[in-house]
């Protein structure tokens, strides 16, 4: 049983004393720690700390003191929920309380139905709704305060946010990124945010403009460039519309020209007008809309210099003026010159860019709205999700969202607990309701960036050679990478957000007819395309002897290429289960059997198991591949190891498909061999030629 502290009795309670009849209720799951009547936004009310009790806690999470505000009021308002907020964050509650949760105890009629219509309209933090009433008619009940909690604490999906957040109840992590952002407002400077789609950049504009507003020094005006309202504009139009809207924010008048030649010097005077420690702060996001490479308004090929030049000036007279630009790519200010002419934001906009939460964050974020929610999120689900969602907020929010749905589903009983067996059991289920939002994160990459979205297309699509080939040009490279769409991993690339790749991959697919990811050789070109792989095999084992001699690795198959290397050049076209026998035992003999007869006249029996695999760990998979399938295709018994090996290499090449469902199986196999032959072997190249 909880308790009013004696401060709460002898203080507040003596001239309130009714509302102890309700208050009493409440502690059978809390303790009352603080209590004082505030006015806010034009009215009158209590406010109480309540203390989780060690069950109360157990059962909901809360980690924290909940703020409790009581109305007298016979009707609620928006204000009233304005007025929660403040509290929140005033002394002695901030840091304090709770700042997810709340409890209101209202003498309103239907005071619960408003709230919850409130509620999923607005991004407000979780309310629960006592009738003071009904609080002193249930003080005998122990259990009428935590069942009310939990019926709507558990009944909330807080993961199921899809627009950016506008407040601060749900925003986590980029602390320090936003530190640095406000510094370079406050001196004056520019700055750029790029990333890919859904990443959080305009929950990141909003909450710099939020902070920023809080010193009452920095003017903030903020610009969705992909708003019709604002695209359809010419330079002119949207420059006279923010010099209107800056006039309008400082309170200062100013007399518009009737000639649009001269807004820019209009501009250069407004902004020198602004007095000294004050500052204007212009926030373009979705700048690419307004850029000299849009598709969907062309004017912008010939206003952007307009415009930008406009701005520059106004910039080059003054410290009092910054912009922060968003975008998906930096390309708009890494360009030095644009026909000939110089770009005027290049060299004066430093940028970051804004990738997915990092494993901490992500961890906090599970912890704290799962919490809320029932949902008891195990420590090592967060490297999962940073695994297959990158970090990335949307996906993983999604990601979260549909693992609660999942527990509601199958009738669990809440608070559940969430460990990593639970989250594979779920991945195809709670992959498939991603789709969507897979193509949204990468939409205006291949819209805006088509060059860079193909590129990404190869890698996702498996073809890692052909990445590699392309993304040798360093800003392709860099920028996949920046997004967080491409990481190194032991030198390899490899997706960093699977779920994305495999949508990217699956699209290409569709739209040439596929089913599958793996597009297979036409049958009246194979002879042609074998013949070239071959060779191009052939040639990429000499091109690699050649390195790792340069980089004194342990050879291959000795001082030479591989001895029979003319029967691997006569390998034909794979067409049934007996010429994919022979095909395999070509390839076993020429390459896996002549590195183990190196390592016998040398002495060591386990040269291929030990110093292949850890000289050229990506072609060694390639090679026990052909050791594995030559193994299964010539013995009606495999071991163990064998097998589950087997299993893993054609579920990767059928792509999960059972082997008697696929039509031209033995093709099928002879292309994923090869294929994997040839990407390994580029990979090995790049990382001796580094």
């Amino acid at each position: 049983m909880g308790k009013i502290v004696p401060e709460v009795q002898s203080g507040h309670l003596t001239t309130h004393p009714n509302e102890a009849l309700w208050l009493r209720t409440f502690q059978s799951a809390f303790d009352v720690t603080w209590a004082s009547a505030r006015r806010a936004h034009g009215s009158n009310y209590s406010v109480y700390f309540l203390k989780p009790t060690d069950a109360t806690i157990e059962t909901f999470g809360f980690e924290q003191e909940i703020l409790t505000v009581y109305s007298k009021y016979d009707n609620l308002e928006a204000r009233t929920f304005q007025s929660i907020e403040q509290f929140t964050g005033d002394d002695p509650a901030r840091g304090r309380v709770d700042r997810l949760f709340s409890i209101l105890i209202s003498e309103a009629e239907n005071a619960a139905e408003w709230v919850d219509e409130y509620v999923m309209t607005n991004e407000a933090r979780t309310i629960v709704v006592f009738s003071a009433k009904e609080l002193q008619e249930n003080a005998g009940d122990a259990w009428y305060v935590r069942k009310k909690i939990a019926s709507k604490v558990f009944a909330r999906d807080l993961f199921d946010f899809r627009l950016p957040l506008e407040k601060d109840i749900y925003f986590f992590g980029r602390s320090a990124l936003l530190h640095s952002f406000k510094d370079s407002v406050k001196r004056g400077e520019n700055r750029g945010l790029f990333g890919l789609r859904k990443t959080g950049k305009t929950s990141f504009l909003y909450k710099l403009q939020r902070e920023l507003s809080e010193d009452g020094k920095t003017t903030t005006l903020f610009y969705d460039c992909k708003n019709p309202s604002l695209r359809l504009r010419s330079a002119s139009e949207l420059l006279a519309k923010v010099i209107s809207d800056i006039s309008k924010a400082l309170g200062v008048s100013i007399i518009m020209p009737s000639d649009d030649r001269f807004l820019s010097e209009t501009l250069s005077e407004l902004i020198s007008s602004i007095p000294s420690g004050k500052n204007v702060l212009l926030i373009f996001d979705e700048v690419e809309y307004i850029s000299y490479f849009s598709q969907k308004d062309p004017h912008w090929q010939r206003d952007y210099l307009t415009f930008w030049q406009s701005v520059w000036a106004a910039q080059s007279q003054t410290r009092n003026l910054s912009v922060v630009i968003s975008g998906v790519n930096p390309r708009l200010v890494e360009e030095d010159k644009i026909e000939g002419i110089q770009n005027p934001l290049f060299g004066i906009v430093p940028y970051n860019y804004l990738k997915g939460l990092d494993e901490v964050d992500l961890r906090k974020m599970l912890l704290t709205l799962g919490r809320r929610m029932g949902v008891k999120f195990q420590p090592n689900t967060a490297s999962i999700f940073m695994s297959e969602y990158g970090g990335h907020p949307l996906l993983c929010r999604l990601a979260a969202s549909s693992t609660y749905q999942m527990a509601i589903g199958e009738s669990q009983n809440l608070p559940v607990s969430i460990n990593a067996a639970a989250l594979e059991r779920q991945k195809s289920e709670r992959d498939e309701g991603l789709v969507f939002y897979c193509g949204h994160v990468v939409s205006e990459l291949r819209d805006f960036y088509p060059d860079e979205y193909q590129v990404f297309e190869l890698l996702a699509c498996g073809h890692i050679a052909d990445y590699l080939e392309f993304s040798t040009l360093p800003e392709l490279r860099t920028h996949l990478q920046s997004y967080g769409l491409v990481t190194a991993k032991e030198g390899v690339p490899i997706v960093s957000i699977p779920v994305v790749g495999t949508h990217v991959a699956l699209e290409r697919a569709r739209k040439e007819g596929r089913k599958t990811i793996q597009k297979l050789i036409a049958y009246g070109e194979r002879s042609s395309w074998l013949k070239k792989r071959l060779k191009d095999i052939n040639q990429a084992f000499s091109d690699l002897r050649r390195s790792a001699k340069l980089a004194d690795a342990n050879p291959l198959f000795g001082a030479n290429t591989f001895p029979d290397s003319h029967k691997f050049m006569t390998i034909t076209v794979v067409n049934d289960r007996d010429s994919l026998q022979s095909f395999l035992s070509t390839l076993n003999l020429c390459l896996v059997e002549s590195i183990e007869i190196y390592g016998k006249s040398i002495g060591n029996e386990g040269y291929f198991w030990n110093e292949i695999r850890s000289s050229y760990p990506r072609l060694h998979q390639s090679l026990h591949r052909i050791k594995v399938y030559r193994h299964e295709k010539f013995h009606l018994e495999l071991n163990d190891t064998v097998e589950a090996a087997y299993r893993k290499f054609i579920e990767q090449d059928l792509e999960g498909r059972d082997p008697s469902s696929v039509d031209e199986l033995e093709f099928t196999i002879q292309q994923a061999v090869l294929d994997s032959l040839w990407n390994n072997l580029q990979i090995e190249l790049s990382r001796y030629d580094h």
